[in-house]
């Protein structure tokens, strides 16, 4: 009773709330009905909510009074009782954006739907990332959301990226092509003003060429109408939308600037006697000119921001676009990629890309994967080796069966690896946003303060306008917007190209101020598989021990054949002792592989030998061999240390990073491994889930830690370290956990990783400062601050400072694109010889 008063309560009062949202939430992993009930105990315990959970259809009705950032809540508490929650990620191509403004308003409407749990737009790539409710939200609503808000926008998971190519490229000839219009009139209307001035001359001959009284000044009116309302339109329609959400952006400044200076003009113009005589001045020529700077710079914009996304180009270049499918009867056939599904086969021709992920069925081939592994030479696959999309058949034919197409084939993932972290927001962009939310509204009431001082300090209207105008126009927020999404895309694209793979962009802030990196041994430091080290005894030594060990599948024993020169002596009477070694006839003698007491067991005497104490003390595992009765030598065996890692090692201690060596092998092993490449720090015997505790313990101390591993083993670490980085191969990617993935498998690209991160941040440091420090500098300047000194900011001159400002910002970010990759001989550059910054 209680319970149904308290529910019939809290259902009156949420009647009455008008903020209360309702959520279909699809919840996995209810097997039962304690299951629904367990979920719906929990959801109805948090205040303010009333839930019922329908087993048969796994979903959650939730009403809740509350804001909609409460839905993330609702989620966790679901999660929190051990219950999964069904969510979707979609990405829209947004268009209409120019400012970042523009980009915050559009995340704001995504954010204020029901059932978005997630929302992110980047201005520079001009996609928004959503993480929704699918049973409580469509694509459709977020599309239509953000229409209303006044801007473009399609659903990228139905668009084909070719036709989005094509869109922009024929957006950028359109915007072209009024910047020539724009600049062409606005040429012409200057003249028309200011020619007279200079040209005695020009002036004489206007006058007599006039037809009519001031026909020279409505010809003015007319060119500076065509343009504010042609090339202008593009600034009208968002920045009213944008009044409309009472959020004015960009636009909104530069269509209140110009506007009102045409306005103005055209009253002068056509009706003088409303103004004083002094107050009589037209500025058609201060329209035109702004119109068309400000045009300009946003277009030379569109241009560094396509130069920006260089990278996912270049990979999207690498998919086939077409396949030649075996059907049924055996025939070929050309279809496209789309249509392609798993168990298709396919036939590739020498220098064709493979369109697909898949098996070889048939024939031989050299393929080149460097795009994937960053090996520079073809590698030889024949049948039953794994291809993957995108990567070239440089000889041979070869019939492969697909085995993964769309968004589950590698290369789609790497591109979506790409793009999410491009997609995504640097903690220090907060600073940014927070700013430019206020400042939009901010401008404008400092140009309409500057328009009411003006006019009642100096009583001149026409200076009045002009500072308000400059106002509006050079405190445009396009630079702002810019900094952080344009250095995260050009700094993750080029290092993509690089083979380092940043999952979230956030992974590059927090890489830029690691101190501490903690290595993993086996696999990581080294190359993750035996190798014979060292050798004593008779030179025949070690190609008797690998005809024996050639009928073992131990891991030693393939490391001795692997040393041994091919072709190997026949073995008869191969017969394995566990745990002591292996025996086989070669040659017609008897050859004995295996531990010292084995030997010994055989009559045969092991004798003492400083450097085989040696390599025994350094942790490599020695086996001896003996011929019949007589003692031939022994084979030092170890997990190699990868050839770049001595270099790598050095360079990060120049940088001025903490290292330390995490293994589960033996402290002998590990020490020989952490001297071998300088790491003072070693722990060893280390469990995998004490690894994170490794980690814990050196984040307790202050420090901040990357952990380097070589993949799911070390996952622990990995997630608990402020950056994971994984080594991966290429194929190795979808699986990945890790915050950054190493893709062409050498630990040098961890350097090129730090190296990119840090650069990234520079620039965006730098970019946001020269952002802010331009607005603070300029903004005085045009609200009229050095009048008394005789210097005020024309308004022809503040758009072309905007239009600057946005471009220097590109620029620097840019710069990025000359990135190089670390090499082991070469020297660490400079600016990366101190220690990171401190937060």
């Amino acid at each position: 009773m209680s319970t149904t008063e308290t529910t019939s309560g809290r259902s009156a009062k949420m009647a009455n709330t008008p903020s209360t949202q309702r959520l279909r939430v699809g919840v996995t992993g209810m097997t039962c009905a304690s299951c629904s009930s367990r979920v719906e105990r929990a959801l109805n315990k948090v205040p303010g909510v009333r839930a019922s959970v329908n087993l048969a259809t796994e979903q959650a009705e939730i009403e809740f009074a509350g804001s909609q950032d409460d839905t993330q809540a609702l989620v966790n508490t679901i999660t929190r009782v051990g219950y999964g929650v069904v969510t979707a990620e979609a990405i829209l191509a947004v268009q209409g954006m120019t400012c970042a403004s523009c980009s915050s308003r559009v995340e704001r409407v995504l954010r204020r739907l029901s059932g978005v749990l997630e929302a992110s737009v980047n201005l520079a790539t001009e996609r928004a990332q959503v993480r929704y409710l699918p049973a409580t939200l469509d694509i459709s609503t977020m599309i239509a959301a953000i229409q209303t808000a006044g801007y473009g926008a399609r659903n990228l998971a139905v668009t084909d990226e070719s036709s989005e190519e094509q869109r922009k490229r024929a957006a950028l000839r359109g915007m072209r092509r009024d910047v020539f219009l724009a600049i062409a009139l606005a040429i012409a209307v200057l003249v028309l003003a200011m020619g007279s001035a200079f040209s005695p001359a020009f002036a004489s001959w206007l006058r007599v060429f006039a037809p009519l009284p001031k026909f020279w000044e409505g010809v003015q009116f007319a060119l500076a109408s065509v343009v504010l309302f042609w090339p202008g339109r593009r600034f009208f329609r968002p920045g009213w939308a944008a009044y409309r959400h009472l959020s004015p952006d960009m636009n909104s400044l530069v269509a209140t600037g110009t506007g009102a200076a045409w306005l103005y003009s055209s009253l002068v113009l056509f009706i003088p006697t409303i103004f004083p005589e002094s107050a009589r001045h037209l500025y058609f020529d201060s329209v035109a000119v702004v119109i068309a700077a400000v045009l300009l710079g946003k277009y030379l914009e569109e241009v560094a921001k396509g130069r920006s996304s260089a990278a996912i180009r270049g990979l999207l270049q690498l998919q086939a676009k077409t396949a030649r499918r075996i059907d049924a009867l055996g025939q070929e056939q050309e279809v496209a990629i789309a249509q392609l599904q798993s168990g298709d086969q396919l036939l590739i021709r020498p220098g064709e890309r493979l369109p697909a992920d898949g098996k070889i069925l048939e024939g031989s081939a050299h393929v080149d994967e460097s795009m994937l592994s960053g090996e520079p030479l073809p590698q030889r696959r024949s049948a039953g080796d794994e291809v993957i999309g995108g990567t070239l058949c440089q000889d041979g034919r070869l019939l492969v069966e697909v085995s993964a197409v769309g968004k589950d084939a590698v290369l789609a993932q790497i591109i979506s690896l790409v793009e999410a972290a491009q997609t995504g927001k640097l903690p220090i962009q907060g600073l940014a946003d927070r700013v430019i939310r206020v400042f939009s509204p901010l401008v404008l009431a400092i140009a309409l303060l500057c328009f009411l001082f003006w006019s009642l300090y100096s009583g001149d209207l026409s200076l009045a306008l002009a500072t308000a105008v400059a106002v509006l126009v050079v405190a445009c927020p396009c630079a702002m917007g810019l900094a952080t999404p344009a250095a995260i895309m050009v700094g993750t694209g080029r290092a993509a190209e690089l083979g380092v793979l940043f999952r979230k962009g956030s992974a590059l802030e927090m890489l830029s101020r690691v101190d501490t990196v903690l290595f993993d041994k086996t696999g990581t430091v080294t190359r993750g598989h035996p190798e014979l080290l060292a050798q004593g005894g008779s030179a025949d030594t070690l190609a008797l021990a690998a005809a024996v060990e050639q009928g073992s599948e131990h891991p030693l024993a393939r490391a001795i054949v692997a040393a041994a020169a091919a072709p190997l002596h026949p073995l008869e009477d191969f017969r394995a002792i566990p745990g002591q070694g292996v025996e086989g006839r070669v040659a017609g003698d008897w050859i004995r592989v295996g531990t010292r007491e084995f030997l010994s067991g055989e009559g045969i005497a092991v004798p003492e030998d400083a450097e085989l104490q040696a390599q025994e003390a350094a942790g490599a595992s020695v086996v001896h061999v003996g011929r019949a009765d007589q003692y031939l030598g022994w084979l030092a065996i170890a997990d190699a240390v990868r050839p770049e890692a001595a270099a790598v090692t050095k360079a990060l201690r120049q940088m001025g990073l903490r290292l330390a060596l995490i293994t589960g092998d033996s402290v002998a092993s590990a020490q020989r491994v952490a001297a071998e490449l300088g790491i003072d720090t070693v722990h060893a015997r280390v469990l995998p889930q004490d690894k994170a505790r490794i980690v814990q313990e050196a984040q307790a101390q202050g420090r901040r830690v990357v952990f380097v591993g070589d993949g799911i083993n070390d996952a622990p670490a990995l997630a608990q370290a402020e950056v994971g980085i994984a080594l991966a191969s290429g194929t190795d990617i979808a699986l990945e956990a890790a915050d950054v993935t190493l893709t062409h498998g050498d630990l040098r690209s961890l350097i090129t990783a730090i190296q990119a991160a840090r650069q990234t941040l520079g620039r965006i440091r730098g970019n946001l400062f020269w952002a802010f420090f331009y607005n603070i500098l300029l903004i005085p300047f045009a609200a009229g601050a050095f009048l008394p000194w005789g210097w005020q900011l024309n308004p022809m001159l503040a758009g072309v400072a905007m239009g600057c400002s946005s471009l220097f910002v590109l620029g620097n970010s840019l710069r990025l694109r000359r990135l190089r990759p670390f090499s082991s001989a070469g020297a660490i550059a400079p600016s990366f010889q101190q220690r990171p910054q401190e937060s």
